[in-house]
């Protein structure tokens, strides 16, 4: 059934069976067996601790290459904080440039979000997680680099590296 649907009416002879994926579950049979329109994702979390959208209609998709959060300095440079008011100015820095990522992506119309998993570090912070849910944008996070390629390909969208 699988094949039979992803088949092109003007070459019937010719099917990628790339665009088939299939996901095991533990613990199920044979017969718990069942064909999805569409895409399955079974180890990526809808980000809840946000509070932010766990189902959406009509999803608007959006899928990104960056991390959310603010810039890290070199490998090499350090940021010495010696008082509270350095400190505060830091963190408004920092939220100031989620704020402004996050107005972009919502300024898209995006309501659901696929962010793929960064190597060097998070590729989310709490405080993006926050001001996505407030935006009423659903987050799913840590999509591995081998699947953006299919995922790209079955939603129809081209990823996005940078903002």
């Amino acid at each position: 059934d699988a094949v039979l649907k992803i088949v092109d009416p003007a070459k019937p002879g010719q099917v990628d069976l790339n665009d088939v994926r299939i996901v095991k579950k533990l613990g199920g049979t044979v017969d718990d067996t069942q064909l999805v329109d569409g895409l399955v994702f079974a180890q990526q979390k809808v980000a809840r601790a946000a509070g932010g959208p766990l189902r959406v209609s009509n999803a608007k998709i959006g899928l990104i290459q960056f991390c959310l959060s603010p810039p890290k300095t070199q490998m090499e440079n350090n940021i010495q904080v010696k008082d509270y008011q350095s400190m505060d100015r830091l963190l408004r820095e920092e939220r100031l440039i989620i704020a402004k990522m996050v107005k972009q992506i919502a300024a898209t119309g995006c309501n659901v979000l696929l962010i793929q998993k960064s190597i060097l570090r998070d590729a989310t912070t709490d405080l993006s997680l926050d001001m996505l849910a407030k935006a009423k944008i659903l987050i799913v996070k840590d999509i591995e680099r081998d699947d953006i390629e299919f995922i790209s390909r079955t939603i129809g969208a081209e990823p996005v590296a940078s903002l």
